[in-house]
């Protein structure tokens, strides 16, 4: 027992430590892996009474971090040294555990609680985050770069105008700038005209957190969170009687 507790409160005290700060940095894919995540440390304190009751415990955290090994080739890409580390610190887990509860009879009970905890962490993520609204709108275009407020600015490193969606909402203007020279070839016939513009708007618990813009007139730049075309893109909103953007840009959405 004495080596699982020098070994066992550690690792998950400091690898758990380090999945949080992983989530806090937005590395996280969604909410329940932080939740999950911060449970270990809390767990790593029981590894130094009770590691039996701890690696039962343990189990239904250390499933999202198995869950996390289906994003380690993009974890790899970013940094070898931090997937390799998720992926040993997983496997020593697993072996701390496996011995911890070899022989112990008190396992069942802090199982059970440990396997409703992730479950209800990851109900709440799929039910309650993430989700995703389409809304659509008529927008004019003007390939040009040349807004009613004036031209819509900077312009691209080769030089180009920005291709420019925008419509009117009260005194204000919304608008969306792209650089697609695809983009702009479409929507050549319709400058000076509307087509219709979807817009993915993401929510947590009720409250909107980003948006994408899903479709224009037809052409997919991005389906719900996969980005489909990488149009390089900005946006915002224009006062009425003034050249300077609003920081509100849930008002245009």
């Amino acid at each position: 027992m004495t080596v699982l507790r020098a070994v066992g409160a550690p690792l998950f005290i400091v690898g758990g430590g380090s999945l949080v700060l992983m989530s806090l940095a937005g590395a996280a894919p969604s909410l329940w892996y932080f939740v999950c995540f911060c449970a270990l440390p809390v767990v790593g304190v029981v590894w130094l009474w009770q590691p039996p009751r701890a690696a039962a415990l343990s189990i239904g955290p250390l499933i999202s971090v198995a869950a996390l090994l289906h994003y380690v080739s993009g974890m790899w890409t970013f940094s070898r040294i931090w997937a390799g580390s998720v992926v040993v610190g997983l496997a020593t887990a697993l072996v701390l555990v496996v011995a911890a509860l070899r022989g112990s009879s008190h396992w069942r009970l802090p199982v059970a609680l440990s396997l409703a905890f992730v479950t209800c962490a990851f109900a709440t993520d799929r039910l309650f985050t993430n989700k995703v609204t389409v809304r659509t709108y008529q927008m004019y275009v003007a390939v040009n770069g040349h807004a009613p407020w004036g031209d819509v600015g900077p312009e691209w490193p080769d030089g180009s105008a920005p291709v420019v969606l925008y419509r009117r909402v009260g005194n204000s203007y919304c608008y969306d700038a792209f650089k697609s020279e695809e983009l702009r070839q479409r929507l050549a016939p319709k400058d000076g005209h509307t087509v219709t513009v979807e817009y993915n708007l993401f929510s947590d618990f009720g409250r909107q957190r980003s948006y994408n813009v899903r479709s224009v007139d037809g052409v997919l730049p991005a389906n719900r969170g996969r980005v489909v075309r990488d149009f390089e893109r900005f946006g915002g909103e224009i006062l009425g009687n003034s050249d300077i953007p609003s920081s509100g840009v849930d008002n245009c959405r």
